[in-house]
């Protein structure tokens, strides 16, 4: 089913937002006050308007009220996105999705009522860094202080010690594999007997130190 956003800022992060929510066949509405991206993607969404962001009065006539999301990229100008958001506030979106330069930044957008705030450098470098030290780590999900989902791929090195699910040293009590990837074919909850490849994507949830001992067999 499409769903109408709006995007506010046309830099590389809106700009790749817009272009990706409209591939997946939603209705897109893009606005910069820089012509020439607007021009850029004009014949890529459904609307694409110059326009001040910092501007109520432009931002009523976009009628923003009626989008299902607002996502606010306004640069690196912490004074402008600020007043962005707060305007967008108040011209009653359904949810905003703002992204923040800093941490002082981030603290201000939630303050004033952003939904979410999307804290791009804080959050790669957060990847980076456990990827680094865990270097077969794909992806991971927080789901609290100490519970994550992670996705790792096994190494020839796993496969010649663990030719199996059975003997992975998993610590049952604290970590479910959830899935093994193979290719495109994802074996779901699988059991003791299924056998491992090198290749493999694991996908485990649990106790951050119980995955941090899996880690360690990579």
């Amino acid at each position: 089913m499409s769903r109408q956003f709006a995007i506010l800022g046309l830099g590389y992060f809106g700009s790749t937002v817009a272009r990706e929510l409209k591939r997946h066949d939603n209705q897109v509405l893009g606005v910069d006050r820089d012509e020439s991206r607007v021009d850029a993607l004009s014949d890529t969404l459904d609307h694409a308007v110059i326009a001040d962001l910092t501007d109520e009065t432009a931002l009523a006539e976009l009628a923003l009220e009626t989008y299902d999301a607002v996502v606010i990229d306004v640069d690196d100008n912490l004074e402008s996105s600020v007043i962005c958001t707060l305007h967008v506030k108040e011209l009653g979106a359904k949810e905003i999705w703002a992204k923040a330069h800093s941490d002082a930044h981030n603290k201000l957008l939630k303050r004033l009522g952003a939904d979410r705030v999307i804290y791009p450098e804080r959050d790669v470098g957060m990847r980076v860094a456990e990827s680094l030290n865990y270097h077969a780590m794909i992806d991971f999900i927080r789901l609290g202080e100490r519970q994550f989902i992670v996705e790792l791929e096994t190494t020839e090195r796993l496969v010649e010690q663990c030719t199996s699910v059975a003997s992975l040293a998993i610590d049952r009590d604290n970590l479910h594999l959830v899935a093994i990837k193979r290719g495109d074919e994802v074996i779901q909850n699988p059991d003791d007997t299924t056998p491992l490849q090198a290749g493999d994507n694991l996908v485990l949830m649990g106790d951050l130190e119980a995955l941090r001992k899996v880690g360690r067999q990579l």
